[in-house]
């Protein structure tokens, strides 16, 4: 993994058939994030899909189309970082997520 993003707030996107075929996140610095998918490869959204923010998030892939826009392609391997929102939201009013995030992208390296 060589990517890690603190996740605030997610918005799942359905396509017509009412299944959720992307999800689109604010980071908790204010980056729009879409989290792509195919329809043979929807692991990341299922992952994603149920999860309370905010979370902290690590992923192999992070393209930026536009500037402060973020893109997570399906092909991507995405994980969940077990550590409980209500831990995250409290360094995050604490004004330490910058922390966080370099704290993690340390160990990734």
């Amino acid at each position: 993994m060589q990517h890690a993003l603190i996740l605030n707030r997610l918005i799942p996107e359905q396509d017509g058939a009412g299944r959720v075929c992307a999800i689109n996140a604010v980071t908790h610095d204010g980056r729009s994030v879409r989290f792509e998918s195919d329809p043979q490869q929807r692991v990341n959204l299922t992952a994603l899909e149920f999860q309370q923010p905010p979370l902290l998030l690590l992923m192999d892939q992070l393209l930026e189309p536009f500037p402060g826009m973020l893109a997570v392609p399906s092909s991507a391997l995405v994980a969940v970082v077990p550590l409980g929102a209500e831990q995250i939201r409290t360094l995050l009013s604490e004004g330490q997520g910058d922390a966080l995030l370099r704290a993690t992208s340390e160990q990734l390296l």
